[in-house]
């Protein structure tokens, strides 16, 4: 009997050391794989308020780039009227004065798609010979550049 009393003896330290383990697992394991959930938690969140971030100041670039050209515009207008108010001012005669104003209408604002004429219209095919004399031979001529003595 001895054997079977060691043997009983070995199976309750066992479920004794067993049962020990399976409480301090199970109390570890929340902290564990709570900690990793948290730690992606954190980071998402991080990142969604980097973001946030990001989209606000790219408004903001956009906004203060709307303003300053908003204001080039107003100062180019202002520039305008300057000149216009000078030419008629300072100009000697009505003739440099109108001269003036016709050049200031024509630099303002100009509408680049009336003033723009087409490239195509005004080039022409290459020439692969030189200009002739009327009675003279052409450059494709077997008798050009040869001279005779």
């Amino acid at each position: 009997m001895d054997t079977s009393e060691n043997l009983w003896i070995a199976v309750v330290i066992a479920l004794a050391v067993g049962f020990i383990v399976g409480i301090i697992v199970a109390r570890l394991a929340p902290r564990l794989s709570g900690g990793s959930a948290s730690s992606t938690q954190a980071q998402l969140e991080s990142l969604q308020l980097r973001f946030e971030e990001y989209q606000q100041e790219v408004a903001s670039h956009f906004n203060t780039t709307a303003n300053l050209v908003s204001r080039l515009n107003r100062s180019y207008q202002d520039i305008q009227e300057h000149l216009g108010q000078a030419a008629v001012e300072l100009a000697p005669d009505e003739m440099t004065r109108q001269r003036l104003l016709a050049a200031l209408d024509q630099n303002s604002v100009p509408d680049t798609r009336e003033r723009i004429e087409p490239v195509f219209d005004s080039l022409e095919p290459p020439r692969d010979y030189a200009d002739k004399t009327p009675d003279g031979p052409g450059t494709l001529s077997e008798e050009f550049g040869v001279k005779r003595t």
